[in-house]
């Protein structure tokens, strides 16, 4: 062949995974014959290695071809093994490249198709693409089936990281623990023999051997410091800690986090939000695939968008008690009800709001809540509740009121002690009579019948006298359409009955039920005490106090208790069961009067507090007044939704600023 016939090329080559050892040199062989025999000579390749042809993204060599391909190209063909190598794409992206690539004047030779030039060979190289893009469609369906399979019945654990805290143990199908792996902080593996004697430290970027179809992954508890960090962090989650206070507990003791880096939001989050430390074993959280993505019930759905996606908690598959928790249930679902309390108040819960009742005074008038604020002067720090309304949007909203934290806080401590801890026998008495009424409500609720399983027999004769209608020999039969309209009407009223049926209470163990009530009064005592944390006081107080009104009108505040420690405690079990926001049948009211713990009424200037001189006096109301609450006697009322009854009744102790 004459040298000047030579034409220049490049070539391009891919592999999906590196376990395809010879599938680079193969290609790249094959495509030089052709190229030799067909008078091309080529310059250099552009090679992606490891990476899937289901989409030009991530190929970084591919981007790189067609981009000088269109900027001074040295190069007349670009020569591919065949369709499956250049795109997966489906018919619209290899078309679109192959278009690209032709603009630029240059020619896309597949060297093991054989297509044709013309019409013909137009028509061949979309149904190749087609085939190429059906052959990743149908491995994608299967892959997903197959680790379905291994979750669901085979209890195993997919590939990846483990879990902050565990170990990868991988054991044989006869049960014989083959290895077990350690991911350290550095990225290195460290590998442990049968016996757990260390064996070596893997490289980040070696890969582990393939394990056999029939082996089992395992999660078994891993480094114990770990174990212990994991341990605090649910501990400090369960009793009101957000995560950034989490984490910045942790990076203050030294404590690193994985991945050799410091800890942040998202290691936390990962942690307190990952059913395997109490024991289950989570597949989907996220769906890593470009064509299919998972359902709830583990079948294959096409993906939208091709890239990495967290899927919500509904499609989560969990298998429970599939190896040993390094969390105990309890404090695993504690936690989790702290941050369902810190999600569901929003901005109330940040570690911000260091005052004991934030979020919990309200004003009546224009229905927004105190804010906690601090004037400093030469006597030092003052803290105060000041009048939302009033700071965010003015005097237009509603008055400048302040109240003094200190006092407010002393007083409503002292209501609390009074009403709930005075009497230590009754507190016993309390928490029997709670018990008894709450196992009560759990047997009669579970004696009302289940309507669900009645339900799914109709459907299924409701689709049987379908399917027996869309026969042409039985459509004209009056009787049976007849049928169906009386099964759908049941079917109505079914549903209705199933829709309206309170959710099933879970079984109730006394002996848990009690330990829990005396917990929340343990709890409440340690609120009481001076020197406890701001963060686990306020927590407490929240479980009993719902909340407090302030009249800026008659400068008249008024507290809502439960009305003993049994309602309280029914009160705090009704939310924890049900997650319930409403009030409750056996709400009270307490108040108490206010001799003036530094209550002002009057304008404050750039949303600054009260200006007070001191903690018993004011410049405004030119007299002094003792900064404390004193509570007037009780005076019973009635309210008329409980028609008279003492469950119902409210004891009210005003507290106003007693000027």
């Amino acid at each position: 062949m004459i040298a000047n016939d030579i034409r220049f090329a490049v070539g391009y080559a891919r592999r999906s995974t590196d376990l395809q050892e010879r599938s680079l040199p193969d290609q790249k062989a094959a495509v030089e014959r052709w190229a030799r025999d067909h008078g091309y000579r080529i310059l250099r390749w552009f090679v992606d290695d490891a990476i899937s042809g289901t989409s030009a993204r991530g190929r970084d060599q591919f981007t790189r071809l067609i981009h000088e391909a269109e900027n001074g190209r040295d190069f007349d063909a670009v020569l591919c093994y065949d369709m499956s190598r250049f795109s997966r794409g489906g018919t619209n992206e290899t078309g679109y490249y192959i278009h690209r690539l032709r603009l630029a004047g240059v020619e896309t030779h597949f060297t093991a198709e054989g297509i044709p030039e013309g019409d013909e060979g137009e028509l061949l190289q979309g149904v190749k693409s087609w085939q190429a893009r059906q052959y990743s469609v149908k491995l994608s369906r299967d892959s997903i089936r197959g680790q379905h399979s291994t979750v669901t019945v085979k209890h195993s654990a997919m590939g990846g990281r483990s879990p902050y805290g565990y170990d990868r143990q991988y054991v044989s199908a006869n049960g014989q623990v083959l290895k077990t792996v350690r991911t350290l902080s550095d990225g290195r593996r460290q590998e442990f023999g049968p016996d757990g004697r260390h064996l070596r430290f893997i490289d980040p970027k070696e890969k582990l051997p393939k394990k056999m179809k029939s082996d089992i992954v395992r999660l078994i508890p891993g480094d114990p410091k770990h174990i212990a960090v994991v341990r605090d962090i649910f501990d400090m989650c369960a009793k009101g800690l957000g995560f950034r206070s989490i984490l910045i507990a942790l990076n203050a003791k030294g404590i690193e986090g994985p991945m050799h880096a410091r800890w942040n939001q998202m290691a936390v989050k990962s942690i307190l939000q990952n059913p395997c430390y109490r024991g289950a074993l989570a597949w989907n959280r996220r769906t890593f695939g470009k064509i299919h993505e998972v359902a709830s019930d583990g079948s294959a759905i096409p993906k939208k968008v091709a890239k990495t996606t967290r899927n919500p908690k509904d499609r989560w598959i969990v298998i429970e008690n599939v190896h040993e928790a390094i969390v105990p249930p309890d404090l695993f679902w504690k936690a989790h009800e702290q941050m369902a309390k810190r999600r569901n108040a929003g901005g109330l819960a940040r570690p911000t709001q260091r005052y004991l009742l934030s979020g919990l005074v309200r004003c009546k008038h224009c229905g927004h809540n105190f804010w906690g604020c601090v004037l400093k002067n030469s006597a030092g720090e003052i803290r105060y509740y000041a009048d939302g309304g009033y700071r965010a949007q003015g005097i237009g909203v509603c008055k400048a009121t302040h109240i003094q934290a200190a006092a407010l806080d002393r007083w409503v401590l002292e209501q609390l002690r009074a009403t709930f801890l005075a009497d230590k026998a009754g507190v016993e008495r309390a928490i029997e009579q709670f018990v008894k009424a709450a196992c009560g409500r759990g047997a009669s609720a579970k004696a009302q019948p289940d309507r669900s399983r009645e339900l799914a027999d109709l459907n299924k004769r409701i689709k049987t006298t379908v399917a027996l209608l869309s026969d042409s020999d039985l459509a004209d039969v009056g009787e049976l359409r007849t049928a169906l309209v009386d099964l759908k009407r049941r079917r109505e009223t079914l549903e209705a009955d199933v829709a309206n049926k309170p959710a099933s209470p879970k079984s109730i163990d006394p002996d848990r039920l009690r330990a829990w009530a005396r917990e929340r009064v343990a709890d409440l005592a340690r609120a009481l005490k001076p020197g406890t944390p701001m963060i686990e006081a306020r927590s407490a107080v929240h479980a009993f106090v719902p909340k407090i009104e302030i009249d800026p009108d008659r400068k008249v505040g008024t507290l809502f208790l439960p009305r003993d420690t049994c309602s309280a405690l029914q009160s705090a079990f009704v939310r924890r069961d049900t997650s319930a926001s409403s009030s409750h049948s056996w709400m009270v009211l307490v108040a108490g009067r206010l001799a003036s713990p530094r209550w002002s009424s009057s304008g404050v200037s750039k949303g600054l507090t009260m200006p007070m001189t001191s903690e018993t006096s004011s410049r405004i109301s030119g007299r002094s007044a003792p900064a404390a609450y004193v509570a007037f006697p009780l005076k019973l009322m009635w309210d008329p939704s409980c028609g008279g009854q003492a469950p119902g009744a409210w004891i009210e102790r005003a507290f106003d600023r007693g000027w």
